[in-house]
């Protein structure tokens, strides 16, 4: 599976999400709305692509690129209520999402910025009202999230490693009859529900730090 966690990866890094259209679609909903209606999406694909042993395998790949984009997606969502919600302006920005996945893999940098410990450090490189759409890019810099436009070495591998931990045990249940459709719901709604809870948080440091610019 340590291949398949590089393709997931590489997937990340090809996404391509409308941000700016996610905004217009997500900034009037809910917090619980918005997360409830991401899970109850990813649930049902990854139930629906477990139900025949063997052909769960064929499927396995479409569920997984599915998964990706919601979770790009209800991130992305979830940061455009808050912003909405305390600024009633798009402050969404390409780097939330890497930041975000990097921050639900655990990775030490990230956790470390958004756990406050340099919040006046990223103040200080945004460079106050000039600079409050940057601040995601600033965090991503300072962390090392990316390479380029491309997730850094030492956090796609963590990232990678999640993935692949978590679907390895998804394929072996495919082989099980009713038992493959159950786990297959369960991970994918693990995902998103764990992805759903690092954009909050990440978006709450973020905003925080854009309400005192």
């Amino acid at each position: 599976m340590a291949d398949f966690g590089k393709l997931v990866v590489k997937g990340f890094d090809k996404l391509t999400p409308d941000y700016n259209d996610i905004y217009n679609n997500a900034k009037l909903d809910n917090i619980s709305d918005w997360r409830i209606k991401q899970q109850a999406m990813v649930t049902g694909t990854g139930v629906g692509g477990m139900l025949i042993p063997g052909v769960h395998l064929a499927t396995l790949t479409a569920d997984v690129a599915f998964l990706m984009n919601r979770m790009s997606v209800c991130s992305y969502g979830l940061g455009a209520i808050y912003g909405y919600n305390r600024f009633s302006q798009n402050l969404l920005e390409q780097e939330d999402f890497p930041n975000i996945l990097a921050l639900w893999a655990g990775e030490e940098e990230i956790s470390r910025i958004v756990g406050g410990k340099v919040a006046v450090d990223i103040a200080s490189k945004v460079g106050g009202k000039v600079g409050i759409k940057i601040i995601g890019k600033t965090i991503a810099k300072t962390g090392g999230i990316l390479i380029g436009k491309k997730l850094g070495g030492k956090v796609g591998a963590k990232i990678g490693a999640k993935f692949a931990g978590k679907l390895a045990g998804k394929a072996a249940a495919g082989w099980v009859p009713f038992l493959g459709a159950a786990v297959g719901g369960g991970i994918n709604l693990w995902f998103i529900t764990n992805i759903a809870d690092s954009a909050e948080e990440y978006y709450r440091f973020k905003y925080d730090i854009a309400s005192k610019l």
